[in-house]
């Protein structure tokens, strides 16, 4: 998530119980177990079967390979997201390895791009099978410097990216055990103009679709949680309107936060997915908190928290009664 900083300054604009969803244990604190949520999604399937849903890992190292700055600024990330993100990827690992489940990462598997963090993401997925999406922290060359977030700045180190994940980080879709999973790119808050059409081919198949992206898709409930009872907040999701955009607080427009407005092709694709009933489940991150809530009449949307933190969602998909 794009916050220039945000983790390390927001307390100056938000609320201490606000903060308790983002802010990891301190690295030099007992690192915790996974913190699991359990998610049952029945589906038109024949068999029951089971993933790990983790998003938002943040991994955030670097080496005498990558510049004094980036070294300087993975130390500083590191403690800002308590210094635990390689065990808790680890723990992640072993836990979807030792009950033979598919893991599924939303995004952000790393806080910005070096060799290191790069190395560690291409060893981590090359001994676990694993679909992704991508994040919008994924293609920040330093983190911190994101304040244009479009497809040129992505294309900084795009290719570099993509040679460390499974599959392809603007579309892809992987039919597994009757479940066609769809993973698109939605990090900077629009997507590609071409979605629509990519997306009613994959519910052509006459699968079940379960979406996968990072940043999570707009419904009022969701909306509302995140600007909080004094709307003084930033939604982080794709879709507000520009009226609700335009009650953000000022801050953010500072750092850029405006980008987060709708354009008209992700309006569309947001109003196709609403009535696309091959469209089942939508999994994503970027919050750092779990949550679930109605998307659509026929799909539900499901947030992972931070993977920095332990947090992992289990997925139980199982045939409908």
């Amino acid at each position: 998530m794009n916050r220039r900083e945000f983790l390390t300054r927001s307390a100056a604009v938000c609320s201490a119980g606000w903060l308790s969803r983002y802010f990891p244990l301190r690295a030099e604190e007992e690192t915790p177990a996974l913190e699991i949520t359990e998610l049952t999604i029945p589906l038109p399937i024949e068999r029951e079967f089971s993933a790990l849903h983790i998003s938002d890992t943040h991994l955030t190292f670097a080496d005498d390979r990558d510049t004094e700055k980036n070294r300087a600024r993975a130390e500083v990330r590191l403690e800002v997201f308590g210094g635990r993100q390689r065990e808790m990827l680890r723990a992640s690992l072993d836990y979807a390895r030792q009950r033979g489940e598919l893991l599924l990462h939303t995004g952000d598997m790393i806080d910005f791009v070096t060799a290191k963090n790069l190395d560690l993401t291409r060893e981590a997925l090359a001994e676990q099978d694993c679909f992704a999406s991508a994040g919008n922290h994924d293609f920040y060359p330093t983190q911190g410097d994101g304040d244009r977030e479009d497809e040129e700045y992505k294309a900084i180190a795009y290719d570099r990216v993509q040679a460390a994940f499974p599959n392809n980080l603007r579309f892809a879709a992987r039919v597994i055990g009757g479940v066609n999973f769809v993973a698109f790119d939605d990090v900077f808050y629009y997507v590609a103009d071409d979605l629509i059409d990519r997306f009613k081919a994959e519910a052509a198949k006459g699968l079940p679709i379960v979406a996968m992206c990072h940043c999570p898709l707009y419904t009022r409930e969701l909306f509302e949680l995140n600007i909080g009872p004094n709307r003084d907040r930033v939604a982080y999701i794709v879709g507000a309107s520009d009226e609700e955009i335009a009650h953000y607080p000022k801050w953010c427009f500072k750092w850029g936060y405006n980008q987060q407005r709708t354009n008209d092709t992700t309006r569309a694709f947001l109003d196709y997915l609403r009535e696309e009933k091959a469209l089942k489940a939508i999994l994503c991150g970027h919050l750092h908190f779990p949550w679930q809530g109605q998307f659509s009449e026929t799909a539900r949307q499901y947030i992972a928290g931070g993977n920095f933190k332990g947090q992992a969602s289990e997925i139980k998909f199982v045939p409908m009664a």
